[in-house]
Order: structure tokens, then C-alpha cells, then sequence
């Protein structure tokens, strides 16, 4: 479906691109492709977009912005479980609203290239903001481990469950990164070998 109005053609070509980049990966999709679907010559998609890594870009701008909000809103909460709650609910609705996006993301190593520097690093400093808002203040390192493993746990299943309704994932998923956070005390932590 698209979210674009018929005459738009920069947003038909968001779309397309997004359309081919999931099923073919970023780097075997060419700037002719994106053409030929949308019904437009080469130098018409040019005028639009300089290169395929501009239309990357865009297409995966919008949510790494709502990534990026929702992390300065999170930083900004009272108590360590207003925030955990914040950057693991707030990011896992932007990326199941745009599941196709952060499918390409997660999925496609071929997204991350010399011409996508500098989204990509854009996505990788929200990634590691998130992980150190849920370690808390002051982690010794075994709690910054724990908070990574609940961002990967509830983030990156994403593009994997698309049969499973939204809700159900959503809340497994928040399940499955919560008790990363605070499991039960399984003894005491083995001496460094």
C-alpha cells in the first residue's frame, strides 16, 4: 500500500526503492531499477535523487528522527524505570511501525557502505545512547552487557516474526528484554578466568 499521493513521484520512489532494497538487498538494487518500476527514466529519478545512498536516506530518515526523539525523551524521565520502559516500548513502536525500514537495517550488511556513513552512524549513536539510558547510572560492565542484550532482544526480532500480530510481538518482546534487565539472582557471578 502506498503512503504516498499518486503524483508524488519522490515518495513512489521511497517506496520502490524500499520494495527493492528488502528483496533484493540495498547494493543489488540500481538506480535503473528504481526507474523501470516507477515508470520514469533515469535522468527523471536523477533530478529526484542524486544517488541511491541519498534515497536511503530518506527512506530511513523519518524513524532513525523518531528513534532519536524518543531517546531524548527517555533520557529525560525521573526513575531508571520510567526510562527502561521509555527506550524499550517507545523504540520497538517506531521500528514495528516501519518494520519494512528496520527489516533493511537490520537485515542488509550491504546498507552499510562508504556513501551511508553518515546514516548509518547515525543509527549505531542511537543504538548505544538507548543501551546506556537502560544500564542505568554508574553500570559496572556486566549491567552495560545486560543492556545491550535487551536492546538486541527486543529490537532485532523485529524483521523476523512478520506472521506474528503486533501486539503479541510487541509484548514478548518487551517480556523477553525485562527480564534480561532484572533477572533473578542465579548466584554469584564467577571469578574472572
Amino acid at each position: 500500500m502506498s503512503r504516498h499521493e499518486p503524483g508524488d513521484t519522490r515518495g513512489r520512489i521511497i517506496e520502490t526503492a524500499r520494495e527493492l532494497f528488502t528483496t533484493q538487498t540495498y547494493r543489488a538494487a540500481s538506480m535503473r531499477d528504481i526507474a523501470e518500476r516507477v515508470g520514469i527514466t533515469k535522468p527523471t529519478l536523477y533530478h529526484h535523487f542524486r544517488s541511491k545512498s541519498e534515497i536511503l536516506a530518506h527512506l530511513v530518515g523519518p524513524p532513525i528522527d523518531q528513534l532519536e526523539a524518543t531517546i531524548d525523551d527517555a533520557a529525560a524521565r525521573p526513575t531508571l524505570a520510567e526510562i527502561r520502559h521509555h527506550v524499550l516500548g517507545g523504540c520497538l513502536d517506531i521500528m514495528l511501525t516501519h518494520r519494512e525500514t528496520m527489516t533493511l537495517l537490520l537485515r542488509d550488511a550491504s546498507v552499510y557502505g562508504d556513501e551511508t556513513t553518515a546514516v548509518m552512524s547515525r543509527m549505531v549513536t542511537i543504538v548505544n545512547r538507548a543501551i546506556e539510558l537502560l544500564a542505568g547510572p554508574d553500570p559496572d560492565w556486566r549491567r552495560r552487557v545486560r543492556a545491550a542484550q535487551a536492546f538486541a532482544a527486543a529490537t532485532d526480532p523485529v524483521s523476523q516474526f512478520a506472521d506474528v500480530p503486533v501486539d503479541d510481538l510487541r509484548a514478548e518482546l518487551i517480556r523477553g528484554a525485562s527480564a534480561i534487565l532484572d533477572p533473578e539472582p542465579i548466584g554469584e557471578p564467577h571469578p574472572a578466568r
